[in-house]
């Protein structure tokens, strides 16, 4: 095998994850397939021992991105399997930061599926193994949102804390701390888990300062035609809205998602918005013809998400 072309396929891998913003799941999902194959043809031709290491790395990562692009598409059960795999491969060369970032998409997969116990289980998993840095960052920010399902509200405030400890450190992870991209986890990201876990368990004040902050540092200059992390926010900031019965600035902050493409309607926008449409359809909402209105624009949003497409399994 010639080291040429694991680098190709190196530099592809680091491609799609730094490019994770600007591709549709679907395009995300077609790359880090035909990556994934040509890694796996290649470890089948090569007994070298740093070749394998490689391409076992590569493979990794490809995996994680399906796994992240697939629970995007709402494809959880192929999402669970990908990030399995995306384990299994790290375990296998001692990769601690792709096994971290693994099992903090299991804990996302579980909580969105609602299975709470093993989104902490999985996501507690994430936080003992995250190398310091960025990668400890996302492992606790994931395990605040796992804790808000269960509604522990000290236990998110200590992970949300603990997530800010970790940002002050420097680390050497190869996905989270030099590659990036969706193996990153910017400020703007943090800040954006810590507002919907304050929503989880009912504290509006938090939650209005975690998504003004979030707002704040998603409006600086980008190279992604659609922010999942500002849509994601301006949801959490109109439910906070909702909160204080501030139905006309939930609409206002609401206005510049309408015109995301369907194929950019991540699942993080579509969750969001199907929760603020069951509260408004009660009360003291649904008397309010305004509020009525908003619930069923944001039902149709919701009804013309993109097609997943077909996912082989691992």
């Amino acid at each position: 095998m010639s080291d040429l072309t694991i680098e190709q396929l190196r530099d592809d891998a680091i491609g799609i994850a730094r490019g994770f913003g600007q591709l549709t799941p679907a395009a995300t999902i077609n790359e880090a397939l035909r990556v994934r194959g040509l890694a796996v043809e290649a470890l089948e031709r090569t007994r070298r021992p740093g070749q394998q290491h490689e391409l076992f790395l590569i493979t990794a990562q490809a995996a994680a991105l399906l796994a992240s692009a697939a629970a995007d598409l709402g494809l959880w059960s192929p999402a669970m399997q990908y990030a399995r795999a995306a384990d299994t491969y790290g375990e296998i060369i001692g990769h601690q930061g792709v096994r971290a970032y693994a099992r903090g998409m299991q804990a996302t997969i579980a909580y969105w599926t609602g299975r709470y116990e093993e989104a902490v289980r999985y996501a507690a998993a994430a936080v003992d193994i995250a190398p310091p840095g960025v990668a400890h960052v996302r492992a606790q920010c994931v395990l605040a949102r796992a804790w808000a399902h269960r509604g522990a509200v000290n236990e998110v405030r200590a992970a949300l804390a603990s997530a800010d400890d970790a940002r002050s450190k420097d680390g050497n992870d190869v996905l989270h701390d030099v590659i990036g991209g969706e193996f990153g986890f910017t400020a703007s990201q943090q800040a954006r888990c810590a507002s919907t876990a304050w929503l989880q368990v009912n504290r509006p004040e938090e939650a209005t300062t975690a998504a003004t902050q979030a707002l704040r540092l998603a409006a600086t200059p980008r190279v992604t035609p659609w922010s999942t992390v500002e849509g994601e926010a301006r949801i959490d900031m109109a439910m906070c809205h909702l909160s204080t019965r501030q139905l006309d600035a939930a609409q206002d902050t609401l206005t510049p998602l309408w015109s995301t493409p369907p194929e950019w309607r991540r699942t993080g926008l579509l969750g969001r918005l199907d929760r603020m449409r069951e509260l408004l359809t009660t009360d003291p909402w649904y008397q309010v013809p305004q509020a009525r209105q908003l619930a069923e624009r944001a039902a149709s949003f919701v009804a013309a998400r993109p097609t997943p497409p077909a996912l082989p399994t691992v």
